[in-house]
């Protein structure tokens, strides 16, 4: 009885062991790959949804500001309340960064501050010509202030270009013209 008990445990064991070999014989193996490209211009062009100016106020009455319903890496403003030397006027554009990535916004301003006409007209800005960092999320503002130099004894104008550029920590860039419609 007894060889017959160790008979019947080593054919259970051999049985279990035979199952085991026979389970993992029939086995599988499921692998993924994957593979991502980005394109260099759809990035970039992310980027530039991303940055825009938010608002435009004319900080006096009867002077206006507004950005472009079209395009909203335009603005633009209108003095309409200059008189006579020492007149100012200051306009406040607001910068919105609704990306991901933090931007640093330099202002590319021209020897003459973007003006035609720099005999009666001077441009200043609040940034004094340093860059600014728009952190992800954030907005930051850029004022501009024009100063009547003196006063015109026949009907002048002028024209005031200020370009901004936005530069993301990866290199990407966008630009946007805070004043005058036949900005890029």
């Amino acid at each position: 009885m007894k060889n017959r008990r160790n008979v019947v445990l080593a054919f259970l064991l051999i049985a279990a062991m035979v199952l085991g070999v026979g389970y993992a014989a029939v086995t599988d193996t499921l692998y993924i790959n994957g593979t991502v490209d980005v394109n260099q211009s759809a990035a970039e062009d992310a980027f530039n949804n991303d940055i825009y100016f938010s608002a435009a106020a004319a900080n006096q009455e009867g002077n206006t500001a507004s950005v472009n319903a079209d395009n909203n890496d335009k603005a633009s403003f209108t003095i309409n309340t200059f008189k006579g030397k020492g007149d100012v006027a200051t306009f406040t554009f607001t910068i919105k960064n609704n990306g991901d990535l933090d931007a640093t916004v330099t202002p590319a301003i021209a020897a003459t501050n973007g003006n035609t006409n720099t005999e009666y007209f001077a441009v200043t800005s609040d940034w004094a010509g340093a860059s600014k960092t728009l952190a992800a999320g954030q907005e930051i503002t850029y004022t501009v202030t024009v100063t009547m130099l003196k006063t015109p004894t026949d009907t002048i104008s002028g024209e005031f270009n200020i370009v901004l550029t936005a530069t993301a920590d990866n290199g990407t860039t966008t630009t946007a013209a805070p004043a005058g419609d036949d900005q890029p």
